[in-house]
């Protein structure tokens, strides 16, 4: 049952995702100056209201530049990739991290953001698809 609900709350993401990033032009981090992808995938939750919390390193197979922490009881992965291409390529991958928790692995621009719920904190799979919505492209 988990995986059926994994699987819709990744299908509703992307589909919620691509309806909202066509009218931004994928802009919806705040105005500041993001120094990387990571910086501004964080400064956009924030500027929504949710609170990340402090990244640390975190070492994965498919990906060399990640940082793991969580965002309201949620686990968050940041990889970051030399291109949009090589982000988009590993998003399979990143559901081998999500592993059998409800969760999402969705590239956006050079970033492949992975969030995972194991500790059930997000039922209605609604700060899942806020942190998917809110990452810039």
């Amino acid at each position: 049952m988990s995986a059926v609900i994994r699987r819709f709350v990744v299908v509703f993401s992307i589909a919620a995702t691509a309806a909202c990033t066509k009218a931004g032009d994928g802009t919806n981090a705040a105005p500041g100056s993001a120094s990387s992808p990571r910086d501004a995938v964080l400064e956009a939750w924030k500027a929504g209201k949710l609170a990340p919390s402090a990244m640390a390193p975190a070492t994965v197979a498919f990906a060399k530049d990640c940082q793991g922490g969580t965002v309201a009881g949620v686990d968050v992965l940041l990889c970051s990739f030399p291109s949009a291409a090589e982000a988009k390529s590993a998003e399979e991958q990143g559901l081998s991290w999500v592993g059998s928790a409800t969760g999402a692995s969705q590239a956006r621009g050079q970033m492949l953001v992975m969030l995972a719920d194991r500790k059930k904190a997000d039922p209605s799979g609604r700060t899942i698809n806020q942190l998917l919505k809110l990452a810039p492209n």
